[in-house]
């Protein structure tokens, strides 16, 4: 009696082992099927991103594109500037070199301050030069209006810095010969600014200013 008892402890016993080991057997599957799950679709999601970075090159393209031309366009602003400052260089060497030009102009005239009563300054220029003729010798006549007159008031104007056209002309007339001229002249408006040129003929080149008188 008590050998059967014994005997279906023991069956109880195996099965309940049997189950364990069942439970135990389907949990590890479970794991490792869970497990191989995961792996697998961490690796199609890396898959998935690469495939998706090899579709789309032209998302990468447009990125080189846009740094690229950001750099061209900086490139091109920094050459704008080097073309800038190579113009403002170049036009202060301009700039300097008409002020010497102007310096050296200055340089060759002789002033002289009041060289004589009603003269405030007196100024000779080696500059100065012909005006040019269509005569082959000056008329001597001093009629207004002809030819003579008109050359002869340009060259007084070469001297005094007053174009013809805003000239007041006070007196022109002979300053000792037939080549020899001399003129009182003043800007329109202000006849108390006043210079007296006396000019002189070239042949073949026409009257050139001699000597500018500015008076008091």
């Amino acid at each position: 009696m008590n050998n059967n008892r014994s005997s279906r402890h023991e069956n109880k016993d195996k099965k309940v082992n049997r189950l364990y080991n069942l439970l135990i057997a389907v949990v590890a599957v479970l794991i490792v099927f869970v497990g191989g799950t995961m792996i697998l679709g961490n690796k199609d999601k890396s898959d998935n991103q690469a495939e998706t970075t090899q579709n789309n090159p032209q998302t990468n393209d447009q990125k080189t594109d846009k740094t690229a031309k950001k750099d061209d366009d900086s490139s091109k602003d920094d050459q704008a500037t080097d073309d800038q400052s190579s113009e403002d260089d170049q036009s202060s060497e301009d700039n300097q070199a008409t002020d010497e030009e102007s310096n050296d102009s200055d340089s060759q005239a002789e002033v002289e301050k009041n060289p004589e009563p009603g003269v405030a300054e007196r100024k000779v220029d080696p500059s100065w030069d012909s005006v040019g003729t269509s005569q082959d010798a000056p008329a001597a006549t001093y009629k207004k209006g002809s030819t003579d007159w008109n050359e002869m008031l340009k060259a007084v104007g070469e001297g005094s810095g007053i174009s013809p056209s805003n000239m007041t002309v006070w007196r022109l007339g002979n300053n000792g010969g037939v080549g020899k001229a001399v003129a009182t002249v003043s800007p329109k408006g202000n006849s108390s600014t006043k210079y007296r040129v006396q000019i002189e003929w070239v042949d073949g080149e026409g009257w050139k200013p001699a000597v500018v008188d500015k008076l008091q």
